[in-house]
């Protein structure tokens, strides 16, 4: 039998509403099921001055060094934040954070830094400080030369805080109460007590062990203890994009994962020492 008009028209207008239908599931559906789009990381700048071996700039002006690829490591273990470290000279690295122009300052202590900068510490990293070396063949006898460290030819950092200067880093007041060089890093530092230029020098735990990690190094220094101890940790700034707990979090993730504990073994002059120059370090004070 025939189809009538009635039923054709019909017929027809259920297929092209068959079709409607299934163009709507192979476009439209799978749209709407699809995951949102992944959240950009929050950017975070990481800014520190160069700090001799443990940070500095390539030839190409891209930051390298142990610190620089701890943070790396950071970026590596969560994807909420992005990481980047840029570099500026030190005596301008106060204002940038006071113009909130940057938001972590990485393996440093509010002791070492001015309030103004609202610099909060989080997690530590490493316990650790300044300390006191000389040359082993020194004018007092070797370890001697320890013995009345005031009254000695001083070498530190132009601008650092240390305890033996009371914590004034003022070169007027320095220059009035101590016979000291000041200088503007901390291989400088080295460098000037190697040539006999200075009796004593003082520079932080971490770049010392490094020095003495150095074969060419091994039995021309020696380290008598701390100047002052601190604890050592990623500062973040008090209104910025990533908060205390947050760093929190990031430097627990490398503690589980074994990063801390070997950056704390390589830059401890307890570690290294021994290899180096057997019994020449003191305990550090209230140990």
């Amino acid at each position: 039998m025939r189809a009538t008009g009635i039923e054709s028209s019909t017929h027809g207008a259920l297929k092209a509403a068959a079709l409607l239908a299934l163009w709507l599931l192979l476009v439209v559906s799978p749209t709407l099921a699809a995951p949102p789009p992944a959240k950009a990381p929050i950017r975070v700048i990481v800014a520190t001055e160069p700090w001799d071996r443990l940070v500095y700039a390539d030839a190409g002006n891209v930051p390298r060094g142990e610190i620089v690829d701890f943070v790396h490591r950071m970026n590596q273990v969560q994807d909420k934040f992005r990481f980047d470290v840029v570099l500026y000279p030190r005596l301008r690295l106060n204002q940038v954070f006071i113009d909130k122009q940057a938001d972590v300052y990485p393996f440093r202590t509010v002791a070492w830094t001015e309030p103004e900068l609202g610099l909060l510490p989080t997690r530590t990293i490493i316990s650790s400080g300044d300390v006191y070396f000389a040359r082993s063949s020194n004018h007092f006898g070797g370890k001697g030369v320890f013995d009345d460290i005031r009254h000695r030819l001083l070498a530190g950092v132009s601008g650092y805080h240390y305890a033996l200067f009371d914590n004034n880093p003022s070169e007027a007041y320095i220059k009035k109460h101590f016979n000291a060089t000041l200088l503007n890093s901390n291989e400088a530092v080295v460098n000037f007590v190697l040539a006999d230029r200075a009796d004593i020098g003082i520079v932080p735990e971490m770049i010392m062990a490094r020095f003495l990690a150095e074969p060419a190094m091994h039995g021309k220094l020696i380290v008598d203890g701390f100047d002052s101890r601190v604890q050592l940790s990623n500062l973040v700034r008090k209104d910025g994009p990533i908060s205390v707990a947050e760093m929190d979090a990031i430097v627990e993730l490398l503690e589980k994962s074994g990063d801390i504990d070997r950056l704390r073994k390589k830059y401890s002059t307890q570690q290294v020492l021994p290899a180096a120059q057997e019994g020449t370090v003191a305990s550090p004070p209230g140990s």
